[in-house]
């Protein structure tokens, strides 16, 4: 009868680099192989002599130690559900990323790397994903989100309901506003005293001139 025990573990470890995709990502299993020993004992028949010369056959259990080979996560991993393994960052990765290996930020689907990182970095804050829009986007927009475009600041949407197409056409504010980026308005251009002063004597400087200019009316 065998009698398995596990005890302590020597190992050698074989990488497993299967990529699997979830909920569009690329996980990798991160799956290794660890080489355990195994003691177990087996019975053994013995014989021994008692009595007159007769001979007693007796029972003892021997142990004996085997190597197995037992599936675990990589360094750098967790398991996860269903055995799964997924990687390990110990930083949060940046909004639009995800971690695609160990310490390691991908950016999502959709997203790309800012010209600055065209690889994915070890340090996270490093790391910018910008949405990507296929077709580009058009005059005076830019992309906001995956396949999603949005007019700029001081533009807006003039496209009718029934086009799929965004159009932008420059927001014209009334007189003495100006278009406001934060509040995406147009407001009233707030003048300090002193600007106000020097606008009212230029338009009085500009009206004595026109009086100026102008010939009397002969009777």
């Amino acid at each position: 009868m065998l009698l398995p025990v596990l005890c302590s573990v020597v190992g050698v470890v074989l990488i497993a680099g299967t990529q699997l995709p979830v909920l569009g990502l690329a996980i990798t299993n991160g799956h290794c192989q660890k080489n355990i020993s195994v003691k177990y004992q087996v019975p053994v028949t013995k014989n021994r002599v008692v009595g007159s010369g007769n001979a007693d056959n007796y029972v003892v259990y021997e142990e004996r130690v085997r190597w197995d080979n037992i599936q675990v996560c990589c360094p750098g991993y967790r398991t996860i559900l269903f055995g799964f393994c997924e990687p390990v960052c110990q930083e949060p990765c940046p909004m639009h990323s995800y971690c695609g290996e160990p310490d390691r930020c991908h950016c999502l689907r959709g997203y790309e790397p800012s010209h600055l990182h065209q690889q994915p970095v070890h340090r996270h804050h490093q790391l910018t994903c910008r949405p990507v829009c296929q077709g580009g986007c058009p005059e005076h927009s830019h992309c906001v989100a995956h396949n999603e475009c949005q007019c700029r600041p001081g533009f807006k949407d003039a496209s009718s309901w029934f086009s799929l197409s965004l159009r932008c056409e420059r927001i014209q504010c009334g007189h003495e506003q100006r278009f406001d980026p934060a509040r995406r308005a147009c407001v009233q251009i707030e003048m300090s005293m002193e600007e106000l002063m020097q606008r009212v004597a230029d338009r009085l400087a500009k009206g004595l001139e026109t009086e100026a200019t102008t010939e009397p009316e002969e009777p």
